[in-house]
């Protein structure tokens, strides 16, 4: 390994004769953002699970269970620590749920990295979820569209989406098990 040099009041001009001795300029630490891996269903025990490019929730017995997917997550610095905000992603956190400002708004999937997500700041917002807890259930609220919450539908087989309260068709509260 060639030695490194990084002085602390400055970084060194590069040169070819620097690399060719070995000298390496120190850089910024990179941001290490720790992946969790869940699994989440609904009250009803409905699991996640991909169909037609979207994420739906159902009851999944027998071999239809390997159709589960889990839930990959990371905390979100960019927003204030205390109302516990997450990033959710699925297929090891290569597509990532999101919720862009709209009037009414709607949930996708988007081809993103859970990783370097945190560091976009205030563009993760419609990534990023409030997550919050009471009898032993988790609801997630959209950063980017406050008062909707992440949902299923009442029946099974329908997809993920948003609703702004618990009614007839809604959904609402999750159980978040780590895998």
């Amino acid at each position: 390994m060639p030695p490194t040099s990084c002085p602390v009041h400055r970084a060194p001009r590069r040169s070819r004769a620097m690399e060719a001795e070995g000298f390496a300029p120190c850089h910024a630490p990179v941001l290490q953002t720790k992946v969790f891996k869940y699994r989440i269903w609904d009250m009803d025990q409905k699991l996640l699970y991909l169909r037609n490019d979207q994420l739906v929730a159902g009851h999944l017995q027998g071999a239809n269970a390997a159709l589960e997917e889990k839930v990959f997550w990371v905390p979100n610095g960019s927003f204030t620590r205390a109302r516990l905000p997450v990033i959710l992603g699925i297929q090891n956190g290569t597509r990532c749920l999101a919720s862009p400002t709209a009037p009414r708004p709607t949930l996708r999937l988007e081809d993103a990295d859970i990783r370097t997500l945190p560091g976009a700041g205030e563009a993760s917002a419609p990534f990023t979820f409030f997550r919050t807890y009471k009898d032993g259930l988790w609801r997630f609220e959209s950063a980017a569209n406050p008062g909707w919450y992440l949902c299923t539908s009442a029946r099974a087989h329908e997809p993920l989406g948003l609703s702004r309260g618990p009614d007839a068709t809604h959904v609402l509260d999750f159980y978040f098990q780590l895998c």
